[in-house]
């Protein structure tokens, strides 16, 4: 019985050893797919039920080759003792198996829920990153338009041609543009380190006063309209609107000013109202000047018919002739300034028509004593189309005026320049005499208005003068100098100005 049993133990030893084998490898894979993803409750189904049968394999496979080795050896009665022990572990191996795919059921359930909840956890943190992606663009976008926008403020700010002034709740400037710089004459970093205050650039007090009182009690004030003082102590006349501005939360108050300069929008009221003035008071002279001079010419007239009879009253008819000639010398400037008998418009050589002013006025007494210096442009010939004789008598007019404005100054110097100006001729009447008081600038052009003693002017020298420039599409304007002294200056519209031959 033994030959043909053998081949049984073999099978039986070989199959018992292939069982163990088995269930290892099959335990080792089941680890390795466990590895891959370690959530997954199917693979760790696979690993514990593969070491339930790895356990069952190798307690069988022990029990069986123990046993053929004790029957092969005639120890039966030890196999008798054992096997009990054997079929235990089988036992409790078949009981683990039973437990794992018991349990697996509820477990996979609630692997279910956990993969539900982490795919819904996967959709939530992918609807994050994109709200994330989009916010970032939004982020992104906003800098860019913030940042463009601050760009345009600041362009807005520092290329102003008006003033843009920041100050705190006290009005001490903390910000100011290039166009303030320049109107106030100040860099900013004087400002900020002097601690210059908005009210130390106004002239009067009453203003002062009632900017703060405006800025105080309304918080914002609209087309208030003061002087300003400079660096240089020159008065600005300028416009200013300004309010205040809260900022964000937690900032400290300021106020944003806006100044305009209106200088010269002044001026040019100042030079309308004053043609305006002169063309109404032209039109009456011309009336009243008619009026006069009739009987003038009567007086005058019976006057010197009177005077080639000798008689006691020669002397006294003298001085009514004299009167009367320096009445009929009024009415004569009073014609011209209402611009009756203007002569015949040619073209004016002006650099000789002021050598013959110059050459003139060397021969009077007055003028001896003072130094005439004649600057004339050089670059080419300068003409206007006008009446030679009035321009003459304009600049004739201005020479005295400087003549008598220097007084008996030993050193008294009167400049007469020529300069060209686009298309327009500059002649500068300069002397380094008193001056112009502010007072009177504003009325120095008005008829009958003069500086000098009775009997020494009749005030209508510059207004006249006015007339003619006017009449010759042209302008008059006068001014202090800085050194010493007064500048007039006359600007005509120049004819042939490529011209470069003598007529």
């Amino acid at each position: 019985m033994i030959v043909p049993y053998l081949p049984m133990v073999i099978i039986d030893i070989i199959g018992s050893f292939s069982m163990v084998v088995l269930s290892l490898l099959c335990c080792y894979k089941a680890r390795i797919l466990r590895e891959t993803d370690r959530d997954n409750a199917l693979f760790l189904y696979l690993v514990w039920i593969s070491t339930g049968f790895m356990i069952f394999a190798v307690s069988r496979s022990f029990g069986h080759i123990l046993r053929q080795f004790l029957i092969l050896t005639s120890n039966t009665d030890t196999w008798e003792m054992i096997s009990a022990f054997s079929g235990s572990v089988n036992t409790v191996s078949f009981m683990l198996v039973s437990l794992i795919t018991l349990f697996f059921n509820q477990s996979w359930k609630i692997n279910e829920k956990i993969l539900t909840s982490r795919k819904k956890l996967e959709s939530a943190h992918g609807q994050l990153l994109n709200l994330n992606q989009n916010l970032e663009q939004k982020v992104v976008e906003r800098t860019e338009m913030l940042t463009s926008s601050e760009h345009k403020a600041r362009r807005i700010f520092e290329y102003s041609l008006d003033t843009i002034l920041v100050t705190d709740a006290h009005f001490k400037i903390q910000e100011i543009n290039n166009a303030g710089i320049k109107l106030t004459g100040y860099s900013k970093e004087q400002m900020l380190e002097r601690d210059m205050v908005l009210t130390d650039f106004i002239v009067h007090a009453p203003d002062r006063e009632h900017i703060s009182t405006q800025l105080n009690t309304n918080e914002y004030i609209l087309n208030e309209e003061c002087d300003i003082l400079n660096a240089d102590n020159m008065k600005i006349r300028v416009i200013i609107t300004g309010g205040v501005d809260y900022g964000a939360f937690g900032c400290a108050k300021t106020f944003h000013f806006i100044i305009k300069d209106i200088n010269e929008k002044k001026q040019m009221e100042r030079q309308i109202a004053q043609a305006d003035k002169l063309a109404a008071l032209g039109e009456l002279s011309a009336g009243v000047a008619h009026e006069i001079n009739n009987p003038l010419g009567i007086i005058l007239g019976y006057t010197q018919l009177m005077l080639k009879e000798e008689s006691d009253f020669n002397e006294d008819l003298k001085t009514i002739e004299k009167h009367v000639k320096n009445c009929k010398e009024v009415v004569s400037k009073l014609l011209s300034f209402s611009r009756k008998g203007s002569g015949e418009m040619a073209t004016v050589d002006i650099h000789k028509m002021l050598d013959d002013v110059v050459n003139f006025l060397k021969n009077h007494s007055d003028f001896r004593r003072v130094q005439i210096q004649l600057s004339l442009w050089q670059k080419e010939y300068l003409r206007v189309k006008g009446n030679a004789q009035e321009l003459s008598q304009v600049v004739l007019n201005l020479m005295i005026n400087a003549c008598h404005a220097i007084n008996d100054n030993p050193k008294g110097v009167i400049e007469l320049i020529t300069q060209k100006e686009a298309s327009h001729v500059l002649i500068l009447v300069r002397d380094n005499g008193t001056g112009i008081r502010k007072q009177h600038m504003s009325r120095i052009f008005d008829p009958f208005f003069t500086t000098k003693p009775v009997g020494q002017g009749t005030g209508l020298g510059l207004s006249v003068g006015y007339g003619i420039i006017r009449r010759h599409q042209g302008e008059i304007m006068a001014a202090n100098r800085e050194s010493r002294g007064a500048e007039f200056t006359i600007r005509l519209p120049l004819v042939n100005t490529n011209s470069n031959e003598e007529e």
